[in-house]
């Protein structure tokens, strides 16, 4: 049981760092785009999104290839817990005068990119079953 709430939350965070880690990419691809009090533009929102859904991947799959038991279920805590915390975000930065579009591809893509991440690691039941 621990193992398996230490692979969903461990995957989970891996996701944070790593979505905060891209900040760096982006604001040398993107330069004065992601400054502080400034709203990036499309293109730069397009590009952050598109490193959001390959980090999404990656760590669904870390998630279901760590998964002690039945990956599907762990990846769907992962899903869950993702949507719920990218929710609480959204509400707060709704009327903050950035686009709409980039918070909910962010909830849109969320649930697709584990599930993509989930089939790539090829395990959906029981690894004893298998």
């Amino acid at each position: 049981m621990l193992k398996s709430i230490a692979v969903v939350i461990g995957s989970y965070l891996l996701s944070v760092v790593l979505v905060v880690a891209t900040d760096p990419l982006l604001s040398r691809l993107f330069p004065g785009d992601f400054v502080k009090g400034r709203v990036p533009s499309d293109t730069a929102l397009m590009a952050s999104t598109a490193l959001f859904v390959v980090v999404s991947i990656l760590c669904a799959w870390l998630c279901a290839r760590f998964a002690p038991g039945r990956a599907a279920r762990h990846v769907l805590w992962f899903f869950i817990i993702g949507e719920a915390m990218g929710i609480v975000a959204t509400i707060p930065n709704w009327s903050k005068g950035w686009p709409h579009w980039y918070w909910l591809s962010w909830l849109l893509s969320w649930p697709v990119s584990c599930w993509i991440g989930l089939l790539l690691s090829g395990r959906r039941t029981d690894s004893a079953s298998a």
